[in-house]
Order: C-alpha cells, then structure tokens, then sequence
C-alpha cells in the first residue's frame, strides 16, 4: 500500500488505535492494567548472569532480567514481529534494568563508568532481509529506551552483519554457532569508536548465545578492550547465577 513496509504501517495503527493489549489481547488497550503490573513487578526482579548450556566459546558476560516466558516473551514477540513499538518503552525498562545489573557486576563496566567514559551500547544487528521485512531495527529501539536519560552510555550501530548466515529461527545450539560464525563486520562508526572502548552488545533474547559470542568476537577484533551484553530475557536453557538484589541505575 503506497510503498509503506506493511510493519510500519501496523505500527501506526496500533499508536493511534491499538487494537488489543500486545501482552493478553484484551481490547482496548495498548498494554492493559494486569499486564502493566506484570511488567512493574519483573523489572522489580533480580536480573540475573545468563549462561548458556552448553555455553559457546567466547560468549560475553551477560545479564538478562527475566526468563523469557509468559508476559514478557508475549511482549517481546509482539513488538519484534507484530510492529507493536508502543511496547518499546516498557521493554527498554526492563533492558536498563538488567544493563544496571551487568554495570554493579563487570569490572571493565564500572571501571569505566567510575573514570568518567561512556560505556558503548552496541545494538545486536539484524540481517538486511530481516529490517527489508520488518522496515526497523528492534535492537535499535529497546537499545535508544534502555539508554534515555543518562549520558553515561551511548548507542552505536557498531556491527553490520554480512551476506551470508540465515535466520536463527528453529536453528539448535551447535547450528546456530556455525550460521553466524564470521558473519558480523564493524560498521563505519565502529571502525572510528570501538578502538580501545568497553562496549555492551544488547538484545531482546539470549537463547543458545552463538549470536552474542560473534558479536564479542567481531568487536574485540575491531579493538574492544572489552566486551559484556545486556538482554531483557533469557530462554530457560540458562543457567541464572549471581542474583542481583537491587536494579539500581545504570548512571
């Protein structure tokens, strides 16, 4: 219709006139009242270091700050599939909290921080086909509403991903290591500011942790003193440790 990205357009849509709640389906509201509560309460929630198992070579320090069930995974698929960005900020929230969680626990993180330089957000990038389709970047976005408010971390689309590789959807573990090994190149801007910087790769999802150790890879090839990652979930594949008790704040 008219050249606009089908997405886009539902996107529009639902900013106006949301359809139904993108958590439960209950009419009348972008995000109703029990699943607001739901959301409130996770992000109340301890965030959690992520390990996959079996954990691949090179994955980063992570931290996650709910399984990814229930409420919150409907959320997450409405907003990454469904065009429902009016969910954006509410898991962007969730995405700062487990950010906050990584900073109280990584060295490089607080280091950093506490010397006075921006700590890099890397947004986890998609393939060309999957922004073609879906006319965004999720990452992107969840990435820009994790961030707002503080001047202590910075995004960057620092990672491109090449031609090859295809989608990691139904892809097991050790498929998964091989479709995206050597698939993620620096971007122009992460040419000029990885060099040296502490730099967190974001997500929604970390399910098998293949994507998240190439990106590590690929920036600490691009000269990344060092590399963490940051999601707002975790499938139940992971192992959760080292429970943070206050969310606290990322500045």
């Amino acid at each position: 219709m008219l050249g606009v990205p089908v997405p886009a357009l539902q996107a529009a849509c639902d900013l106006a006139l949301p359809r139904c709640c993108a958590g439960c389906g209950a009419t009348g509201h972008a995000l109703c009242a029990q699943c607001r509560a739901t959301v409130h309460r996770a992000g109340a929630a301890a965030p959690f270091a992520a390990i996959p198992q079996p954990c691949p070579p090179g994955f980063p320090t992570t931290w996650s700050q709910v399984p990814y069930d229930g409420t919150v995974a409907e959320l997450l698929r409405a907003f990454k599939d469904s065009g429902r960005r009016n969910v954006g900020p509410w898991l962007g929230g969730l995405l700062r909290c487990a950010l906050a969680g990584l900073v109280a626990h990584h060295d490089g993180c607080r280091e950093a921080l506490v010397a006075g330089e921006q700590v890099l957000l890397c947004p986890m990038p998609s393939r060309a086909a999957s922004i073609r389709e879906r006319g965004r970047e999720p990452a992107v976005e969840l990435a820009r509403h994790a961030a707002r408010g503080t001047r202590a971390v910075v995004v960057h689309k620092l990672l491109r991903v090449t031609g090859h590789g295809r989608d990691q959807a139904g892809l097991g573990a050790a498929e998964r290591s091989v479709n995206v090994l050597g698939t993620m190149r620096p971007t122009a801007a992460g040419r000029r500011l990885v060099e040296g910087r502490v730099c967190v790769v974001l997500d929604d999802i970390v399910t098998t942790g293949s994507s998240l150790a190439e990106a590590r890879t690929a920036l600490v090839a691009a000269g990344a003193r060092c590399v963490a990652a940051a999601t707002v979930a975790a499938t139940q594949r992971h192992t959760p440790t080292h429970p943070f008790t206050r969310a606290g704040s990322v500045v």
